[in-house]
């Protein structure tokens, strides 16, 4: 079960409120008892007087001189049962009822008590009085059982408890709800991070947090400050390193293309293009590297409109191009769909997109780029015919330097999961299936749309490029 500290304070409130209650209650017994028993002791006692002034000394012995039809009528009671006992100077029995308990001490003349003894396995209440007679004191007792006592016990505890247990239940119910408001701005405080982007690493306002919760948001503001002082560091090397590998891999690039033009031996020439081949993937890496950096959570992107129809445009010649030398049939199906974000970095998830498609599409296929907007959400879709990638994998292509091991190929295994970085940025998400065909791969990245009034618009453009292959 979850802690809830809701939950946890409630039980804190309400035990020692419980425990308030039985107390209480405790106590309203003893005064229920105690205002029974004052109630029916001195109507038990008047029984005792009547049968102690019919004692009479007859012939030098102790008599009870009073009518059986008389003690009946002492003894009726509607709902208890009444015994009675008189005991001689010497404990003898004088009349009533044999193993009535004796009292608990010794009575002088003309004294009474009360108290508590059981007959016959059932609780009685008995009141005594000593009664002079020569050459002692003689025992009158009357005892009944508890049935109206108890009764009256029952409705004095009742009426004295039922409040208290409607104003603890009353307590505990506003003892919920006053917890509830109370953690209130715990609940906004949730909220707030809730809300919050992974790129959002601000420091939470104290000024209108409750003084209990400041110490709280004070450690979460150093952590946020240390995390983003951790991306900040590891942005700053991945992007000082690519930069640092840039030139020295340009330089070598254009030795190694300058000595490949230049007159050589059979075997120096398939190893110049080793050379310039691998320079190439490594420069590739690097300006992965580099796009990987930016976007990785840190900085909000620029957020300025941007049509998908545009960025995509903006390098349609290149790579038809590449199209071209590849024999694949690229072909374009673009309508306005706009977005807010980074140009750049979209320009480069479009671009890792394409590379993808026409890196893994065999000779003779086709790729296809469409933009538009769907259900209200801006969309770029690119759809190859290529070998496709296993359902099991979908998950995995989106990790870092993750590579799927039977479709070949010289990625680095970046493309996919810049390209996840970037529309995560841009509060998009990208979706991989298989084109209705059946064969190859279809990638949608979703955007939320911006409304073409609020941006730049664009002549649309709608149409197929006449297939490369031809």
């Amino acid at each position: 079960m979850q802690s809830s500290l809701r939950r946890h304070l409630t039980y804190w409130l309400i035990g020692p409120l419980l425990l308030l209650v039985a107390a209480g209650s405790f106590v309203s017994y003893r005064i229920a008892l105690s205002a029974a028993n004052q109630a029916y002791d001195s109507a038990l006692l008047d029984p005792v007087l009547a049968i102690a002034s019919h004692l009479r000394h007859t012939g030098g012995r102790l008599e009870l001189d009073l009518p059986s039809i008389a003690i009946e009528a002492l003894r009726i009671d509607t709902e208890d049962r009444v015994y009675y006992q008189v005991l001689g100077p010497n404990g003898e029995l004088i009349a009533g009822t044999p193993w009535l308990p004796a009292p608990p001490e010794r009575l002088a003349p003309e004294e009474h008590i009360y108290y508590d003894a059981r007959l016959e396995g059932e609780r009685v209440r008995v009141a005594a009085r000593g009664v002079k007679a020569e050459p002692g004191t003689a025992i009158v007792q009357v005892a009944e059982t508890l049935v109206k006592r108890d009764k009256l016990v029952l409705e004095l505890l009742l009426a004295s408890t039922a409040p208290q247990l409607l104003i603890a239940f009353a307590a505990a119910a506003l003892l919920w709800f006053s917890i509830g408001q109370g953690l209130r701005p715990l609940d906004r405080l949730r909220d707030e991070i809730a809300t919050r982007s992974p790129r959002d690493l601000r420091p939470v306002p104290e000024q209108d947090k409750p003084q209990e919760v400041r110490p709280l948001v004070g450690a979460l503001n150093g952590l946020l400050f240390r995390l983003n002082a951790a991306i900040g560091s590891q942005q700053r090397f991945i992007a000082n390193a690519a930069h640092q590998l840039r030139t020295p891999l340009a330089g070598l690039k254009t030795h190694a293309e300058l000595a490949r033009r230049q007159p050589s031996t059979a075997e120096l020439g398939p190893l110049l293009d080793m050379i310039a081949g691998e320079t190439q993937r490594t420069s590739h890496l690097v300006n992965q590297l580099l796009t990987l950096a930016r976007a990785e959570p840190g900085e909000a992107p620029s957020g300025q409109p941007v049509n998908l129809h545009e960025v995509v445009s903006r390098d349609l010649r290149d790579w038809v191009q590449r199209a071209v030398g590849k024999s694949i049939d690229l072909g374009f199906e673009l309508d306005d769909a706009w977005t807010l974000g980074d140009p750049l970095l979209l320009r480069e998830l479009i671009a890792n997109l394409l590379d993808n498609a026409l890196a893994y599409t065999q000779a003779g296929g086709s790729v296809t780029v469409r933009t538009g907007v769907r259900d209200g959400e801006s969309v770029l879709e690119v759809e190859d015919n290529g070998p496709g990638i296993p359902e099991a994998e979908h998950e995995k292509v989106f990790e870092r330097f993750y590579r799927i091991a039977s479709t070949g190929g010289e990625g680095c295994g970046l493309g996919l999961s810049i390209v996840s970085e970037i529309a995560v940025r841009h509060g998009g998400r990208i979706d991989l299936n298989r084109p209705p065909g059946g064969r190859g791969t279809l990638i949608r990245a979703t955007f939320p749309r911006l409304a073409a009034q609020a941006a730049h618009v664009v002549l649309p453009l709608s149409t197929r490029t006449v297939p490369t292959s031809r």
